[in-house]
């Protein structure tokens, strides 16, 4: 694939965002990779003139137009949050559904290039009719996203993820919760437990066209949107 392809970033600075933004820095698919994020991301490894980076407020979207105009072929979506770290319902929808839709739909606004391809980390699970909260919110934003007017959204639904570090400021509860799922991964590798690396690396092999996107979930929107999704299983299937 050409390496002339410019690229979206929402959500750079979390754990499946750091995974997937230096793995498409060191792959070199792409010319620039645009972050849009509410801090910058430290990077100094491969392609690092390729990143730029655009710090703005997602409270305050519409003062921030220009940071999301250009000719993008792709936009990346890790952003989100959890329960526990939002602090309350209000935030957490706040976070992880609005601040992504409303950035969904200023992109394609400033954008509005036909091709245009919406890649979103959801979660296994994700139903608009859940009664559970995180997963009704994913499957809200998945399907809201879906009637932006994208040419492509490509939606993954890992399952429990697996990373190497414990933030600096963890609970005792996160620990305890990270020693969990290490031994599962290690008693069913695979089964429920996908590494942050392993979804990036499958986000960056679809939008790059480096892998046939057969077998799979694939849906076309009333609206004319190709919408592709992606299971915990597929995620390990792609990656590979």
């Amino acid at each position: 694939m050409s390496n002339n392809r410019s690229a979206l970033f929402l959500g750079a600075t979390g754990a499946v965002g750091k995974a997937l933004l230096i793995d498409l820095l060191k792959s070199g698919n792409y010319k620039t990779i645009t972050t849009i994020g509410r801090r910058e991301f430290e990077y100094n490894g491969p392609n690092k003139e390729a990143l730029i980076q655009k710090v703005v407020s997602f409270e305050k979207l519409d003062d921030h137009k220009e940071a999301f105009t250009g000719s993008y072929d792709t936009v990346f979506c890790t952003l989100g949050t959890t329960r526990a770290d939002a602090g309350s319902v209000e935030n957490f929808v706040k976070i992880d559904k609005d601040y992504v839709i409303n950035a969904a739909k200023l992109i394609r606004q400033q954008n509005p290039s036909e091709d245009l391809h919406f890649l979103y980390c959801s979660s296994a699970g994700a139903n608009p009719k859940s009664s559970f909260l995180y997963m009704k919110t994913k499957g809200e934003i998945e399907q809201e996203l879906t009637e932006i007017g994208f040419n492509k959204v490509t939606i993954f639904r890992p399952g429990v993820l697996k990373a190497d570090r414990v933030r600096y400021n963890f609970r005792y509860i996160e620990l305890l919760f990270v020693l969990f799922v290490n031994l599962i991964d290690y008693v069913i590798p695979r089964k429920a437990i996908v590494h942050v690396d392993v979804v990036g690396r499958a986000m960056r092999k679809v939008a790059t066209e480096e892998v046939e996107f057969e077998d799979y979930e694939i849906t076309l929107a009333d609206n004319g949107t190709l919408i592709e999704t992606a299971n915990h299983k597929k995620i390990h299937e792609i990656a590979s």
